[in-house]
């Protein structure tokens, strides 16, 4: 009798917890974004949580949690309840690089704490110049930085960024004469770039494009393997000789490790609907993003091959050995 009832109890507890997932979600859903508002991430996010409300009857919240290049609002994502009411912005830096550059000391493991929901959008990052560097492709920046007696210092927002490591692995691979300046984010950077206190750097295209559109910087090339949407003109830097050369950030969402399956479907399904319409797409595009056309297994294999492709540019960079 006691079996009985301890089964019919244990019935009763997973029917209501059924109950409880098909009728999710009841109350308000918050997104941590682990960046500042305003960035391209952050404004992604505010698109996808806009439409996931529309379609799933409840207000999005979005929550910036800044600080350690993304991992203080990771970290704490992983932490939260895995109830589907707190999603994480997932990104290159915090989920595949800060552990190449953290190993011993990172408070979260990406693939042991979250579960993917769905892609969202590439991040190309451009390279830019200062506008009165006597060169006007690529080629020649390679040949005027690795000739004796130039040398380049460049900017980036924060060491063991991804704008760092995207410039750290091409100095790796041309041999450029460049010292690193870091500095406490893109903007401030570019800044820096207009002034001419540094000689060039590589940012998203937010960032990027007023500068370059008035004129106050040269862009030089696109750091991912095709051209993007929003600079149709500008060439790769693979185009332009840069062997194998495709670093781009990237844009995903994702959710605490155990967050029930039925939740997990159903947010990757409204995930997946929203990234197909028309005016998301666009809205992307003129952020200077690529929509992220891949299906949820494709990504989490993506990942995985991201994770050692950043292993091996970090390795390159040397920037591990300064943020321990």
């Amino acid at each position: 009798m006691k079996r009985l009832a301890r089964g019919a109890a244990a019935l009763f507890l997973v029917a209501f917890a059924n109950l409880a997932m098909a009728e999710w979600p009841e109350r308000p859903i918050k997104i941590v974004v682990p960046f500042p508002p305003g960035n391209s991430s952050d404004v992604s996010m505010r698109l996808v949580g806009e439409k996931l409300s529309t379609r799933l009857g409840q207000p999005v919240i979005i929550e910036n949690r800044v600080g350690a290049g993304g991992t203080v609002g990771t970290a704490y994502a992983a932490k939260s309840p895995a109830d589907g009411y707190t999603l994480a912005m997932g990104s290159t830096g915090p989920v595949t690089i800060a552990k190449w550059l953290r190993p011993d000391s990172l408070p979260y493991e990406p693939t042991r704490d979250f579960a993917v929901v769905g892609p969202v959008a590439w991040a190309p990052q451009v390279l830019i110049v200062r506008k009165d560097l006597p060169v006007a492709n690529f080629r020649e920046f390679v040949a005027y930085g690795t000739k004796p007696g130039n040398a380049y210092n460049y900017g980036s927002s924060g060491n063991g960024t991804t704008p760092h490591l995207v410039i750290a692995q091409m100095v790796y691979q041309t041999k450029l004469n460049a010292e690193h300046i870091p500095f406490q984010g893109g903007a401030q950077g570019l800044t820096s770039l207009i002034g001419g206190q540094i000689d060039f750097m590589s940012e998203n295209v937010p960032v990027v494009q007023g500068a370059i559109a008035a004129g106050q910087v040269k862009a030089l090339g696109v750091s991912s393997a095709a051209r993007i949407p929003s600079m149709p003109n500008l060439p790769t830097l693979k185009e332009q000789g840069a062997k194998d050369f495709d670093l781009q950030g990237w844009i995903i969402l994702m959710a605490p490790k155990q967050i029930p399956e039925a939740v997990s479907v159903k947010l990757s399904g409204a995930l997946d609907a929203i990234m197909k319409m028309p005016d998301v797409r666009q809205r992307l595009n003129d952020l200077g993003l690529v929509p992220m056309d891949m299906s949820r297994t494709e990504l989490a294999g993506f990942l995985f091959a991201e994770s050692e492709k950043w292993k091996h540019v970090v390795e390159n960079s040397g920037a591990a050995q300064t943020t321990r």
